[in-house]
């Protein structure tokens, strides 16, 4: 057994798990939920957790996108990229949580725009657009992990 090989897979999964769990639970479950209590609450909540989210979404994602690209070089795949359905599937992976990883830091940003934000009008304005971009974010990290898992099935 390859130690450094499975610690470098526990990382990605593990890693990941946090990040896409963070952005399915922000964008089903927390968000509607906020959304519905209010601009002043929403406000409230969001500057409460904003440095928190921002560590895990924008942290977790880089992480995750980062340990995988290495996971790839020293599984010495990189030339399968496009060759084999495991490539294709990996290099879907890799594109979507790319994606992801930038719809959710568009959706941090705009966060962090609600937080200075009185006027009710641009509150809601402003939260609709980060709903938008979390449930984007959500859809896209889950296209990843399904493919990235698929991977191992199909090459």
């Amino acid at each position: 057994m390859d130690f450094e090989l499975v610690t470098i897979r526990v990382v990605h999964i593990l890693v990941g798990v946090i990040w896409t769990g963070s952005a399915i639970f922000m964008a089903a479950i927390l968000d509607p939920r906020l959304r519905a209590l209010g601009p002043d609450v929403h406000r409230k909540v969001t500057d409460a957790l904003y440095l928190p989210l921002r560590f895990v979404l924008e942290g977790g994602g880089a992480i995750t996108i980062l340990v995988g690209i290495v996971l790839v070089f020293r599984l010495q795949r990189i030339d399968d990229l496009f060759d084999t359905n495991w490539g294709w599937a990996i290099t879907i992976g890799l594109v979507t949580s790319v994606i992801a990883h930038g719809t959710g830091v568009f959706a941090l940003s705009t966060l962090k725009r609600l937080r200075g934000v009185e006027d009710d009008a641009t509150a809601t304005r402003l939260s609709d657009r980060a709903t938008t971009l979390a449930r984007m974010t959500a859809v896209l990290v889950t296209v990843a992990v399904v493919t990235m898992a698929a991977a191992r099935f199909v090459g």
